[in-house]
């Protein structure tokens, strides 16, 4: 054992002992563990015990044993160290020789697999997470695809870099990293921008990105006509991989093949035993719960329920009937003149309802409970992809003496690649937003003389409610907490030049929601340089706070609880920045408490039920051994997994097996019930205005990545200013 001095000396410790030794950080230590007796001691003898207090060093132990089984036995190569990552490239693994019946040269996808040795599960105890997905890989270089004719301008390349991170058995594919975007092409050279300005590189020693769209582009010149037909086969495919079927099988192949090793040799006198699979037998155990969907209210007494929120209203009509206002909205509608036609009998059922439907029968104005709905229609001359005929019909509705509440655009299909100023719905939101009016847009492909548009056109009225600034339905409480409690999501769009990085700009993303789910306010902060963001998401939840504290009344022998919602790992800097706020707090009130959850959905765990058939879908089924919504995990004492998308959430079998949310505790949280809170998550999936069923993100997270979205694609549009959004539209759902 060695006292720690410096990263530095800590890699190169692992450089020289890596063929004797397991070096591993212990706090202020590194212990430097023998792989084989009679090998030399480095630094004061230690004893590593079985107890829980050496949890790390056995985890670690254990993690490099595993590493040594991959590649010097099983000959694996490792596109990641820690946790361990490999790609099995074997005969019969490639699933587009399999889709096929043929393979393609250079492209491929294969399956990729990570053992994560984790500290703490299910049990308490330490496991191994068998994480799997699917991987595709472009394997040729950008010299073969120029010759293809695969177009290479605008397109971002990667090249092996020298000064990567080697280790022993490591993937080629590991030492590709980005270099930057292809600005032309002269003499089988690229002229590439990168962060250090312009390089040439060769395009022999250079490969582009295995990103989806990249790996359709090739294959579709590899396939030529047969294009269509062959990615559908290798969709088919890769979902029958990725079902949860063909999981558990591969899980338990991969676990058996290490457990008929028999005990692990992991060092010197020390031995790991592993076990099969963990199979949890539902609420017998205790480290398992079933959540419970919510109840919906539809009144301010809380006496309205029901179970599922467009029953309710049609039942009840919405939560705020009584305060609602405007009771006859004016919707200014903007439509090229040549739908103009099929539009007016759209709008026609969208206020009066679809006759012999059961989804929409009523119309907006009853269902909603509103006096008249008045549309003042613009059509205009022009072609659906015309952004400039879009900007001057929109101006042109906004030339009128009446109040317009709402916009509606309809626009097409056919101009959802474009971008910025290209774009219609973009130029068409920018032009009424910029005036504080929200705006709905609808595609004109999707409306039909069929029963079936009732069921678009209730979502469509839900969020049209919700964008007038209205309040469908709140979550009934389960008997009211003590203390104020606040909901806040937090997100973030991160505004680049380009994708190196230039210009790296932060805008910082609030939205805050009562207890009961109801939206209160967003808040976005100015554009930032990231080391100033973690101020400017201070104030701006200042700001949130201090508009909460008056409009709700708080005072000051009142208990407050403030949970926030993160959908990335907070850094330190912006989670010191929201606790020094919250703290701020503390002399004004009887007590402050606050809780930082981290919602993630890219992780390798799995939740399956081995008892769950699947139900009907079509001529065939869906979601066998998927489990249904609602399952929690507790995986450490500030973790858990909770599934929020079961077999009836599904839309196909493609689809694969979902994932479960992990939520993690943050360790300055001073409110630390993980069980309430995930709780308390789940009930707010089921709790959007933008479609009247369950998500598989909380609205706090949900709403805070619509409104960075919009934002970043607005940025583009000459003359948006997002300033707007602090004004009126703070109340507005102008997002959904």
């Amino acid at each position: 054992m060695l006292p720690y001095e410096s990263a530095g000396h800590l890699e190169d410790l692992r450089s020289r002992l890596r063929e004797s030794h397991v070096v591993v950080r212990d706090r202020n230590d590194v212990v430097c563990v023998p792989l084989a007796e009679g090998v030399e001691q480095v630094g004061e003898r230690r004893v590593i015990a079985s107890a829980v207090r050496d949890v790390l060093l056995q985890t670690r132990l254990l993690e490099e044993c595993l590493r040594r089984i991959l590649t010097l036995e099983w000959k694996y190569l490792l596109r990641l160290e820690r946790p361990v990552r490999f790609v099995s490239r074997l005969g019969g693994k490639d699933l587009v020789e399999r889709a096929l019946g043929r393979g393609i040269d250079g492209l491929h996808v294969y399956p990729e697999y990570s053992l994560d040795v984790r500290r703490s599960g299910p049990r308490e105890y330490p496991g191994v997470v068998i994480g799997r997905k699917t991987r595709y890989e472009i394997d040729l270089p950008v010299e073969v695809l120029l010759r293809r004719g695969v177009p290479m301008v605008g397109v971002y390349v990667l090249a092996e870099s020298e000064s990567a991170r080697a280790w022993p058995s490591q993937d080629s594919h590991a030492r590709r990293k980005l270099v930057g975007r292809v600005a032309d092409v002269v003499d089988g050279k690229l002229l590439v921008q990168s962060r250090e300005g312009e390089v040439k590189l060769d395009a022999a020693r250079t490969w582009i990105e295995s990103s989806l769209a990249n790996f359709q582009t090739v294959l579709r010149k590899a396939c030529g006509r047969s294009f269509e037909r062959d990615l559908a086969a290798l969709d088919d495919t890769i979902a029958a991989f990725n079902n949860a079927e063909r999981r558990i099988a591969d899980t338990d192949r991969i676990a058996t093949a290490l457990l008929e090793r028999g005990p692990l040799d992991v060092a010197a006198g020390m031995t790991a035993y592993l076990a099969r699979p963990l199979r949890l037998k539902g609420n017998q155990h205790p480290h398992v719960r079933t959540l419970s969907e919510p109840t919906f209210v539809f009144d301010q007494s809380g006496d309205k329920t029901d179970r599922y929120p467009e029953a309710g209203l049609n039942r009840f009509g919405p939560f705020d009937t009584e305060s609602f206002t405007p009771k006859a909205p004016t919707i200014a509608v903007v439509v090229p003149r040549r739908f103009q036609g099929r539009v007016e009998t759209f709008l026609t059922r969208f206020r009066d309802g679809v006759r012999g439907s059961s989804a929409f029968p009523e119309g907006f104005v009853r269902k909603f409970r509103l006096t008249d709905c008045t549309f003042t229609l613009t059509a205009f001359d022009g072609d659906v992809q015309d952004a400039s005929a879009y900007k001057r019909a929109c101006l042109n509705a906004l030339d009128t003496k009446e109040k317009i509440d709402l916009a509606f655009v309809f626009t097409s299909a056919a101009q959802e690649h474009l971008t910025g100023n290209e774009s219609p719905y973009l130029v068409s939101k920018s032009t009424f937003m910029s005036q504080s009016i929200a705006v709905q847009e609808f595609q004109v492909e999707n409306i039909t003389d069929s029963p079936g548009i009732a069921y678009p056109l209730s979502t469509m009225a839900l969020a049209v409610y919700a964008k007038l600034g209205g309040t469908p339905f709140a979550i009934k409480d389960n008997g009211r907490p003590t203390r104020r409690e606040l909901i806040f999501g937090i997100g973030s769009a991160q505004v680049f030049e380009d994708r190196l990085g230039k210009g790296e700009r932060v805008v910082g993303i609030t939205t805050v929601f009562n207890a009961d789910g109801t939206y209160l306010v967003s808040n976005a902060t100015r554009e930032a340089p990231y080391e100033q963001y973690p101020k400017a998401l201070q104030d701006a939840l200042r700001a949130c706070l201090n508009e909460i504290k008056g409009r709700q009344g708080w005072k000051s022998n009142d208990f407050i609880r403030l949970v926030f919602h993160v959908f990335k790992l907070l850094k330190d800097e912006e989670a010191q920045a929201i606790k020094e706020l919250v703290e701020g707090l503390t002399a004004d009130f009887a007590g402050v408490e606050f809780a930082f959850v981290t919602v993630v959905d890219d992780h390798p765990w799995m939740i399956l039920d081995e008892n769950a058939r699947g139900i009907s879908a079509g001529k065939g089924s869906k979601g066998k051994y998927v489990a249904r919504r609602g399952f929690a995990v507790s995986i450490s004492r500030s973790e858990m997994l909770v599934t929020v998308k079961g077999p009836r959430e599904m839309k196909s079998e493609l689809q694969g097996a979902p994932k479960p949310l992990q939520l993690k505790l943050h360790r300055e949280s001073t409110f630390t019930d993980i069980d309430y809170l995930a709780g308390q998550l789940f009930r707010l999936t089921a709790m959007s205005w933008r479609r009247p069923y369950p998500s598989t993100k909380p609205v706090t997270i949900l709403y805070s990545d619509l409104i960075a979205g919009l934002l970043g694609k607005l940025r583009h549009v000459t003359n948006w200013n997002s300033d707007v959004i602090f004004g009126k539209l703070r109340y507005s759902r102008w997002f959904l």
